[in-house]
Formats: structure tokens, sequence, C-alpha cells
């Protein structure tokens, strides 16, 4: 009875082995067809990459033309300033003249006005001059009798003598009235002719003053569309730049996913190679919200989606000296200092074949390099304020997929992060 009951245990004892070994190696088989899968996975998504790195290429070279052709666009824009500048500057010119020469009528209308005055009076003086000599004739009957006068003569001596007084009182008399005649016409003339001149010098001046308008309006419109053309330029320059960043950002990816391979090839050696059975467990773990962890301390001072859409991902703030660590195992594939990101570490995980990108933004300086593997919790560097911020914070972005510039594929963190 005793050796029956031996003989039965050992049965179940051997059983249990086999389970077990059973279970060993079909986890074991697993583990090896899931890193299989991973690498293809990868190396599919190396000519993902290698095709947007050429559609940039192409993007690039069309935006250098755009470049050109703006610049060439601004010159001639430019050129048509500069006349415009040298026709508003001749009308200026000729407006000063102009108030120049409407001041200096001004001047002889005054000077003219004190003539007419002055003649006025002279012939004020002359008319009762005249009203006397007729009130003298009409006192000797209405007449002078020069004949008489002549014939009063007392001798030919007086008598050439009275003649000549005669010659002269008429002559003065016609003088008097001649001159009176021509200077009433020419003072009535003058007075026209100022008058009409001052007409035709102030209209002049509103014809010019009518021109600066224009030509400056005109300089404004072409000085805005300078101004447009200039902002369009310096757009395509930064899209130029964007363009170029993101030529790095893909390369760097690509020599990453590159480096992945090579450790999930390393990861397949290893599995092929005799192991314990507790080794099956060392594979990657599906995707879940425990495959990611908080970045770093802090408050969340702006959440994803924010600024009308445009908010990519997630700020945390926080005072004093903040560490900073991998949310999740990657690559670090770029590590350097942006205009707009500051100080930013890009890091490519791969979870269960599927491939998500972090970005950690603004720090005040990084600890990794590029290539740099990183464990999940590891610091990569500290909270600050660099780049296109308002204050110390972390901008953190999750992306389901590789990094792309118009940042498509990015997720609200919350998705996997609890914060």
């Amino acid at each position: 009875m005793k050796k029956r009951t031996f003989s039965v245990i050992c049965i179940l004892m051997l059983m249990m082995v086999s389970f077990s070994f059973s279970d060993s190696e079909k986890a074991f088989a697993t583990s090896k067809g899931d890193l299989r899968q991973e690498i293809n996975d990868l190396k599919e998504k190396q000519e993902n990459l290698d095709k947007q790195k050429k559609d940039l290429e192409e993007s690039e070279s069309e935006t250098e033309e755009k470049i050109d052709e703006n610049q060439a666009e601004q010159e001639r824009i430019n050129a048509q300033i500069q006349e415009i500048d040298q026709k508003v500057a001749n009308t200026e010119e000729d407006i000063q003249n102009t108030e120049q020469e409407i001041s200096q009528t001004k001047k002889d209308i005054k000077e003219l006005k004190e003539n007419i005055k002055e003649a006025k009076k002279r012939i004020k003086e002359r008319d009762e001059l005249l009203k006397n000599r007729l009130r003298t004739l009409q006192k000797n009957g209405g007449s002078i009798s020069y004949l008489e006068v002549l014939l009063g003569a007392q001798n030919f001596g007086d008598f050439l003598s009275r003649s000549n007084a005669v010659s002269k009182i008429m002559d003065s008399d016609k003088q008097i009235l001649e001159k009176q005649r021509a200077e009433k016409e020419q003072l009535e003339s003058d007075k026209a002719e100022v008058e009409k001149k001052q007409d035709e010098l102030v209209a002049k001046k509103d014809e010019l003053e009518s021109m600066k308008v224009k030509l400056d309006k005109q300089r404004k419109e072409k000085a805005n569309l300078m101004a447009q053309l200039e902002k369009e330029e310096q757009e395509l320059h930064d899209h130029k730049m964007s363009l170029q960043e993101e030529q790095e950002i893909l390369k760097n990816q690509k020599s990453a996913q590159k480096r992945l391979i090579e450790k999930k090839k390393q990861e397949l050696e290893q599995l092929n190679k005799p192991q314990p059975s507790t080794s099956s467990s060392s594979g990657t773990p599906p995707v879940s919200n425990g495959q990611f962890t908080r970045p770093a301390q802090g408050y969340v001072s702006d959440e994803y989606g924010t600024r009308g859409g445009t908010h990519y991902g997630m700020d945390i703030a926080k005072g004093g000296s903040v560490p900073i660590i991998a949310s999740a195992s990657g690559i670090i594939f770029r590590a350097y200092h942006s205009s707009s990101y500051g100080n930013v570490v890009f890091i490519t995980h791969n979870i269960d074949g599927q491939e998500f990108t972090t970005i950690y933004a603004h720090m005040s300086r990084y600890t990794v390099s590029e290539n740099q593997y990183v464990k999940k919790g590891q610091v990569i560097g500290y909270m600050g304020n660099t780049g296109d911020s308002t204050g110390q914070h972390l901008h953190f972005e999750l992306h389901e997929g590789p990094w792309n510039y118009s940042k498509s594929n990015s997720v609200n963190p919350r998705k996997y992060i609890g914060f």
C-alpha cells in the first residue's frame, strides 16, 4: 500500500513539473514572437521615417524657392518705395517753395496796399486841386480866357512870359489829369494782378497739398505691403528653420529606432540562451495607464488642448530646483536648445510594439545626451524657463507614434498618466 501511494505521488510530481515546464516554454516562445514582431514594426517605422525625411527635403526646397521669389518681390517693391519717396520729397520741396512764394506775394500785396493808400491820398489831393480850379473857373464866369491873359501883356517880353506861364499851366493841368488817370488804372491793374496771383498760388498750394496726401497714402500702402512681404519672408524663414529642425529630429529619431532594433535583437538573443523560468516575466508589458509616470512634481498650470486647441501638451509648474524624469524607458533622440522649446529633450519609446514619443521642454538644463538609453524614472534634467516661456514650468507632450511637425498624433497625457 505504501509503495502504491509513493508511485502515485511520483506521477503527480512529474505531471506538475511537466506542466510548469510547458507554461515556461510557452511564455518563452511568446516573448520571442513578440520581440520579432517589435523588430519588424521598428523596421517598418524606419521606412516611414525615410519617406517623411524625403518629403521634408522637397518641402524645404519649395520653401527656398518661395523665399527667393519673396526677396525679388521685396526688391521690386522697395525700388517703388524709393521712387515714391523721391516724388514725395520733390512735392514737399515744391510746397515749401510755393509757401515762400505765397509769403512773398503777401508781402508784395501789403506793400502794394500801402502804395495804393498813398496813391489814393495823392489822387484825393489832385481831386481837391482840380475842384479848386473848377471853382475858380466858376467864379470867373465859368471860364478863363488865356487870350485875355496874353493880350494883357505890357510889352513883348511880358507877352512871352505870360505865354510861357499859360503853356505851363495847360501842360500842368494835362499832366495832372493824365497822371491821375494812369495812376488809377495802374493801381486797379496791380491790385487785380496781385489778387489773381494770390488765388493762383493758393490753388497751387491746395493742389500740392492734395498731391502730398496722395503720395503719403501711396507710400503707406507700399510700406504696408513691404511689411507684409517681410512678415511673409520671416514666416518662410521660420518655416524653413522648422523644417530643418524637424529633419534633424527625424534623422535622430531614425537613429534611435536603429538602436531600439539592436536592443530588441539583443533581448531576443538573450531569450535564445538557456534562461531560468522566471525570465518569462521580463518581457515588455502591454500598454496601460501604468506604463508612463508623472515626469515632474508640481501643479498643472495649463491643460492639454487650451489656447484654441493649439496647446499640444500639459504644463506642470513648481518653484525651486525641480528634477524632471523620463516618463517611460526609451532612447533620447534629440537633446538641444530650441528657440521655442528652449532646452528640450525628445525620447522615443517602444511599448509592446507601439511607438510613443515624449517631449520635455523649457528645462533649465538637461543631464542626458542624444542616443542615450534612459530608464523610466531616470532624471533627465531640471525644470526651467527657457525658450518661449513665461515662467518656470515643464511643457510635457505625449505622442502616439513618431513626432511630426503638425503634432497630429499628440494626445492628452492624462490618457496614460494620473495627475
